[in-house]
């Protein structure tokens, strides 16, 4: 099952979830399905499968850190 980040058009609460293929979700806050699926980051694993950091400080600035192409027009 994937992990997805959603944002609730209803009561703007922000939160993932996992999601199977044939499930809708609803926001945990309020209940509503009014949602809009948000861009997720993966973070890269760690050597040796420690858990890892992020390769940027700045993921919440608009446009993200730059690092990723798909981010550099965002805000």
């Amino acid at each position: 099952m994937p992990l997805y980040a959603y944002r609730c058009a209803a009561c703007d609460h922000e939160f993932q979830t996992l999601v199977r293929a044939d499930d809708t979700p609803e926001c945990p806050a309020c209940g509503s399905v009014d949602l809009a699926r948000r861009l997720s980051l993966i973070a890269k694993p760690a050597a040796g499968g420690d858990v890892g950091e992020a390769s940027c400080s700045s993921f919440d600035a608009p446009g993200g850190c730059g690092a990723c192409p798909a981010l550099a027009d965002c805000g």
